[in-house]
């Protein structure tokens, strides 16, 4: 699916069902990208403007698709174990 504009936003209300596109907040600046949405649809992003979360980017008969924030989350770090000191 081929988005060139926004159509909207989620913010004002919409009657169909709403299909996060997860994007990380590097991507909502970049001019063109391919990302995939929660329900699979390959989705291709050629807009000139920065996007912002709740953004329409396209939308079906019963779907809109949607910017959502994706915020990975940290891997928790290894810890070094403990070396016990033996004095026998």
């Amino acid at each position: 699916m081929l988005c060139n504009r926004i159509l909207g936003t989620t913010h004002h209300g919409t009657y169909k069902k709403v299909v996060d596109v997860p994007l990380l907040r590097e991507e909502l600046s970049a001019r063109s990208i391919r990302c995939i949405a929660r329900d699979g649809v390959e989705i291709e992003i050629d807009v000139y403007e920065d996007l912002q979360e709740g953004d329409i980017l396209a939308e079906t008969e019963q779907n809109v698709y949607a910017v959502k924030i994706y915020v990975p989350k940290k891997r928790p770090e290894t810890e070094t174990p403990r070396m016990n000191k033996s004095y026998l």
